[in-house]
C-alpha cells in the first residue's frame, strides 16, 4: 500500500471522569462498536445539530406515530 492509500489519523489523549468513561464504554457495547466509533457518531450528530441550529431549525425526538416528544436544546 502506498502512502497515498493510507488513511491519515491524528492520535489524541483524553482525560475522562470514570463516569464518562463508563458511559463511553456502555454506548460502545450498545452499538456493537468501540470507543472511537462512539466518538465519531457523537461528533457527526453534534455537527448535524449545530448546522440545523444555524439554519433556524430544531432537533426533536418523535415516537412511532411521529408525535414530537422531546426537543433537543442547549446545542
Amino acid at each position: 500500500m502506498t502512502v497515498q492509500g493510507k488513511i491519515q489519523r491524528i492520535q489524541i489523549n483524553l482525560d475522562l471522569s470514570p463516569e464518562l468513561y463508563e458511559t463511553l464504554n456502555n454506548l460502545a457495547q450498545q452499538i456493537n462498536g468501540d470507543n472511537t466509533e462512539v466518538l465519531l457518531k457523537a461528533i457527526a450528530l453534534l455537527e448535524v445539530a449545530v448546522e440545523a441550529k444555524q439554519k433556524g431549525k430544531y432537533i426533536w425526538i418523535a415516537d412511532d406515530d411521529q408525535n414530537l416528544e422531546t426537543e433537543i436544546i442547549g446545542i
